[in-house]
């Protein structure tokens, strides 16, 4: 028995393109709510309002932490001096450089925290960098590929939208060609 080859119709054609677009507009969609949730959202613009007050802060008071740690080494140069050459003041001395070694205990304490601040930080901006920004450019590029799909089929339905509803008009046969025959 002979066969007629068909093929799908423009409409079905288009419902399986519109449900594919359909499906990755909603991928898409649901990948850029998760980029930004209020939750990540909020988390960072927290993390960003420390760390200027951190900044701040350091920056307010570095002279005060370089002229703090310059009198620090001279403090403890003194009373190393003075302990050797002067035994009475010994006591007095040791109660000093413990209230110098506070000082430094505090100010290292401080700085280890702004590290461990800076670092979070840091760590969290790259990790959204490499695992969003990939991302979201692949999600940019599926949609500049449905843009294309659909300007394309916008085209085609503006030149033939009789084509739409009815199919393409056959091909009339070349010269030397039978009508209805392989």
């Amino acid at each position: 028995y002979p066969r007629i080859r068909t093929k799908p119709s423009l409409s079905s054609r288009l419902e399986n393109m519109l449900t594919t677009v359909l499906a990755k507009l909603d991928s898409t969609t649901s990948s850029i709510n998760a980029v930004f949730s209020e939750d990540n959202r909020t988390a960072l613009t927290a993390t960003l309002r420390d760390v200027a007050i951190i900044m701040h802060t350091v920056a307010a008071r570095s002279d005060r932490l370089d002229q703090g740690l310059v009198d620090i080494g001279r403090a403890a140069a003194n009373s190393a001096r003075i302990s050797a050459d002067l035994g009475p003041l010994l006591t007095r001395v040791g109660r000093s450089a413990d209230a110098i070694a506070s000082m430094g205990v505090s100010v290292a304490a401080t700085s280890a925290s702004a590290g461990m601040t800076f670092a979070t930080v840091d760590a969290e901006v790259q990790g959204f960098a490499a695992e969003t920004l990939p991302e979201l450019q692949r999600v940019l590029g599926d949609m500049g590929a449905l843009v294309s799909s659909l300007r394309r089929v916008s085209e085609e339905i503006e030149r033939d939208p009789h084509g739409m509803l009815f199919g393409r008009a056959p091909v009339a046969a070349g010269p030397g060609e039978r009508q209805g025959l392989p």
